[in-house]
Protein backbone atom coordinates (compact mmCIF):
# COMPACT_ATOMS: atom_id res chain seq x y z
CA UNK A 1 0.00 0.00 0.00
CA UNK A 2 3.07 2.39 1.10
CA UNK A 3 4.23 1.93 -2.57
CA UNK A 4 0.89 2.87 -4.15
CA UNK A 5 0.86 6.06 -2.64
CA UNK A 6 4.22 7.18 -3.01
CA UNK A 7 3.57 6.65 -7.02
CA UNK A 8 0.36 8.25 -6.58
CA UNK A 9 2.88 11.40 -4.77
CA UNK A 10 5.05 11.17 -7.06
CA UNK A 11 2.56 11.29 -10.09
CA UNK A 12 1.05 14.71 -8.34
CA UNK A 13 4.48 16.20 -7.78
CA UNK A 14 5.53 16.16 -11.13
CA UNK A 15 1.81 17.39 -12.26
CA UNK A 16 2.14 20.11 -9.76
CA UNK A 17 6.00 21.00 -11.24
CA UNK A 18 4.93 21.25 -14.55
CA UNK A 19 2.00 23.56 -13.72
CA UNK A 20 3.49 25.58 -11.47
CA UNK A 21 6.34 26.91 -14.04
CA UNK A 22 6.62 30.41 -14.29
CA UNK A 23 4.63 32.57 -17.96
CA UNK A 24 6.36 35.04 -19.52
CA UNK A 25 10.21 33.79 -19.71
CA UNK A 26 12.29 31.84 -22.69
CA UNK A 27 10.06 28.45 -23.07
CA UNK A 28 13.85 26.99 -24.15
CA UNK A 29 14.86 27.67 -21.02
CA UNK A 30 12.36 26.84 -18.97
CA UNK A 31 12.35 23.32 -21.00
CA UNK A 32 16.08 23.10 -19.99
CA UNK A 33 15.31 23.71 -16.34
CA UNK A 34 12.27 21.62 -15.64
CA UNK A 35 13.92 18.64 -18.12
CA UNK A 36 16.90 18.87 -15.95
CA UNK A 37 15.42 18.76 -13.09
CA UNK A 38 13.12 16.04 -13.71
CA UNK A 39 16.29 14.06 -15.14
CA UNK A 40 18.31 14.64 -11.89
CA UNK A 41 15.78 13.62 -9.65
CA UNK A 42 16.14 9.55 -10.98
CA UNK A 43 19.71 9.45 -10.52
CA UNK A 44 19.19 10.93 -6.71
CA UNK A 45 16.87 8.63 -5.91
CA UNK A 46 18.58 5.48 -7.50
CA UNK A 47 21.55 6.76 -5.28
CA UNK A 48 19.72 6.82 -2.11
CA UNK A 49 17.77 3.75 -3.07
CA UNK A 50 21.16 1.65 -3.69
CA UNK A 51 22.93 3.19 -0.80
CA UNK A 52 20.42 2.32 1.92
CA UNK A 53 19.85 -0.83 0.38
CA UNK A 54 23.17 -1.74 0.34
CA UNK A 55 23.52 -0.50 3.74
CA UNK A 56 20.14 -2.36 5.10
CA UNK A 57 21.73 -5.74 4.01
CA UNK A 58 24.96 -5.51 5.31
CA UNK A 59 23.39 -4.76 8.46
CA UNK A 60 20.79 -7.74 8.60
CA UNK A 61 21.67 -10.35 6.32
CA UNK A 62 18.17 -11.96 6.16
CA UNK A 63 15.98 -8.99 5.87
CA UNK A 64 15.94 -8.28 1.88
CA UNK A 65 12.49 -7.64 1.36
CA UNK A 66 12.03 -5.08 4.35
CA UNK A 67 15.54 -3.80 2.92
CA UNK A 68 14.15 -3.37 -0.69
CA UNK A 69 10.88 -1.96 0.33
CA UNK A 70 12.34 0.85 2.48
CA UNK A 71 15.25 1.88 -0.17
CA UNK A 72 11.98 2.30 -2.66
CA UNK A 73 10.30 4.31 -0.38
CA UNK A 74 13.57 6.67 0.64
CA UNK A 75 14.47 6.49 -3.11
CA UNK A 76 10.70 8.39 -3.91
CA UNK A 77 11.09 10.58 -1.38
CA UNK A 78 14.76 12.02 -2.95
CA UNK A 79 13.00 11.80 -5.62
CA UNK A 80 10.09 14.27 -4.71
CA UNK A 81 12.55 16.23 -2.62
CA UNK A 82 14.84 17.31 -5.53
CA UNK A 83 11.13 18.07 -8.10
CA UNK A 84 9.88 20.50 -4.74
CA UNK A 85 13.98 22.17 -4.33
CA UNK A 86 13.86 22.32 -7.85
CA UNK A 87 10.36 23.67 -8.04
CA UNK A 88 11.13 26.61 -5.60
CA UNK A 89 14.62 27.17 -7.00
CA UNK A 90 13.09 27.78 -10.58
CA UNK A 91 10.30 30.18 -9.31
CA UNK A 92 12.33 32.33 -6.95
CA UNK A 93 16.17 31.81 -8.13
CA UNK A 94 15.91 31.06 -11.58
CA UNK A 95 13.13 33.06 -13.23
CA UNK A 96 12.18 35.40 -10.68
CA UNK A 97 9.06 37.77 -10.89
CA UNK A 98 11.27 40.59 -11.60
CA UNK A 99 12.76 39.08 -14.91
CA UNK A 100 9.17 37.85 -15.73
CA UNK A 101 6.91 39.32 -18.80
CA UNK A 102 3.36 39.55 -18.29
CA UNK A 103 1.07 37.17 -17.26
CA UNK A 104 -0.80 35.44 -20.22
CA UNK A 105 -4.31 36.91 -20.51
CA UNK A 106 -7.53 35.33 -19.24
CA UNK A 107 -9.80 33.31 -21.71
CA UNK A 108 -13.31 34.75 -22.06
Amino acid sequence: MGLVVLAVLLVIAVMAFLRTSPHGVDRRKLLAYNTATLALSVPAALAVGFGLHADAVAAKLGEHGMAMYLAVMAGGAAALLVIAVGGLVRNFVAFPRSRRGPPPAAPG
